[in-house]
């Protein structure tokens, strides 16, 4: 057994969007090997951190201070 259904009229698919030209070829970005510096500063500036806080917080649990 079948029932109709009405079915909506075709609809035309939207027009394809124009292609643009070609972009221009975007600079040249700086690789890590630039930044180098930049990263060996940040991971010293993690270790300073790391160390201070494990001085504070066994100063604070009543311990001796590493300094």
């Amino acid at each position: 057994m079948s029932v109709h259904v009405p079915h909506r009229p075709h609809v035309a698919p939207p027009p394809a969007a124009p292609q643009r030209p070609a972009a221009k070829e975007p600079p040249e970005k700086r690789g890590a090997e630039d930044r180098a510096w930049l990263l060996g500063l940040g991971i010293f500036a993690i270790v300073v951190l790391v160390f201070v806080l494990m001085a504070v917080l066994t100063a604070l649990a009543g311990g001796d201070t590493y300094f």
